[in-house]
């Protein structure tokens, strides 16, 4: 029996609604029993809208709002109770842009400087990942809308992620903003306006609150401008793009400037995002140079790709509850088969492109045009923005790497959404003949990842914490 796209599209948002609902439940857990200031880099966030909210100032950094001792001694151990005193001292997140922190300040008025209403206020915005990655990918593949609710659900219930959405930190937001970005391509990549301008505003405005927000969201930018460039390809002229890109850049650009000259009047210089104050401000922080003499070259490189393993999994805390050795042998099996599903998938799909192009459906009469044949040209631009996601977030932490040790996974959470992508087509491949198995494949991957979420948090981070 053949399936319209119609009726595919009648029951696609139910398991949106289970994956938030799992998201947001398990999500508040984190939030609420976690002990404060136990997701990295809290207290400074926490600082930064504590002294917006109070002073109506964005603050400003300077020498000594970092302490490496204090954190590492006071802070950071699972079981540390800082006092007000010490967590108010850390304030070296004071250079982030102010779009999150101006946006939680009337939740920090309101429940009187209170951790957890902020947390949930930063866990509610999380929660606009995962509904702009499920948009995004249903658009992309609207017949099929179990791959986009596999790909929410893995962006949703990953533990680390989970646990990082959880606390109170910009991250939230950041990725809020890349998904929309994302989302919004792929609606401009799939049907562009007869009107450029209004077409193109929503793609400018989303990546210009990307430079009010966080230094990787600024990847918003080259993701939308891909967009519109291989959307345009074959359409229009190429004075047309170009003045299409132009648009784009200087509309976000102008989001960008107030911000930009701030940074100058206050850090003076070419200082422009606030990050050679930074860079002067975080004295004590492992240099990837030290490390390098410390373990050599090979010796760095395995530490780095071991700790982003886990850390991109799940390693909590300040990145000091590392889990049983299984967990990780566990999660290093399921990225293996992940992998290699996903080039069987992509191999397929260029074999079968050889194959079948020229044709509009095969002998059983269903369209070509699957994920599992023949993507069409919009499909394929869509993926390929997503593969220019993922490229510049490789690209922003192999940079960020290269002068401090940061060797952190949640760093290729602005990615996640091309990851996530990746694991349900490859995931969805292998049952691509088995319709019934499909459409529940993302239901088991939600029991599943609730089922582990609950147990790392009441069996390993609590108790680790207490």
């Amino acid at each position: 029996m053949k399936v319209t796209e119609a009726e595919h599209r009648l029951p696609s948002f139910w398991p949106l609604a289970i994956v938030l609902i799992a998201y947001l439940t398990l999500g508040s857990l984190f939030a609420v029993l976690v002990p404060p200031w136990q997701v990295p880099d809290e207290p400074a966030h926490y600082n930064y809208v504590r002294l917006f909210a109070t002073t109506g100032a964005y603050p400003v950094l300077a020498m000594g709002d970092y302490q490496q001792d204090v954190i590492a001694n006071q802070v950071a151990p699972p079981t540390a109770k800082p006092d007000k005193a010490i967590v108010e001292s850390l304030r070296y997140e004071d250079y982030e842009p102010p779009l999150f922190y101006t946006l939680a300040a009337p939740v920090y008025l309101l429940a009187g400087g209170a951790l957890i209403p902020l947390r949930l206020f930063s866990l509610l915005i999380g929660a606009f990942v995962v509904l702009f990655a499920y948009l995004a990918i249903r658009d992309v593949f609207p017949t099929h809308p179990h791959i986009a609710a596999f790909t929410a659900a893995f962006v949703a219930l990953l533990p680390q992620h989970l646990y990082m959405m959880g606390g109170f930190n910009n991250d939230s937001l950041s990725e809020a903003l890349i998904a929309l970005a994302v989302w919004l391509s792929v609606r401009y990549i799939r049907a562009p306006s007869q009107n450029r301008f209004l077409s193109l505003l929503p793609l400018a405005i989303v990546a210009g609150l990307g430079f009010l927000t966080k230094v990787q969201t600024y990847l918003a930018l080259p993701v939308v401008l891909f967009a519109v460039l291989a959307s345009g390809y074959r359409r229009h002229s190429a004075r047309e793009i170009f003045k299409a890109l132009v648009v784009v850049a200087v509309i976000a650009v102008l989001f960008g400037l107030p911000w930009w000259i701030h940074n100058l009047q206050v850090y003076g210089g070419t200082d422009l995002l606030g990050l050679q104050r930074h860079n002067q401000v975080v004295v004590g922080q492992p240099t990837t140079e030290e490390w390098i003499q410390q373990y050599g070259r090979k010796g760095l490189l395995l530490r780095m790709a071991q700790f982003t393993f886990q850390s991109f999994w799940g390693q909590f805390g300040w990145m000091s509850i590392v889990l049983d050795r299984r967990f990780y042998w566990l999660f290093l099996a399921v990225t293996a088969i992940s992998t290699l599903l996903f080039l069987a998938w992509w191999l397929h799909s260029l074999s079968a492109w050889r194959r079948l192009r020229g044709k509009q459906t095969t002998s059983r009469g269903q369209s070509v045009y699957s994920p599992f044949l023949v993507l069409t040209r919009e499909q394929t631009i869509a993926l390929e923005t997503l593969g220019v996601l993922m490229i510049g977030t490789l690209l922003a932490f192999i940079w960020y790497n290269l002068q401090f040790v940061q060797h952190q996974g949640r760093y290729l959470y602005m990615g996640l959404i091309s990851i996530a992508t990746a694991f349900s087509l490859g995931w969805h491949f292998i049952v691509s003949r088995q319709l019934r198995l499909q459409r529940w494949l993302w239901l088991a991957m939600v029991i599943a990842f609730i089922a582990l979420d609950a147990h790392l948090l009441f069996r390993v981070i609590l108790p680790a914490m207490r």
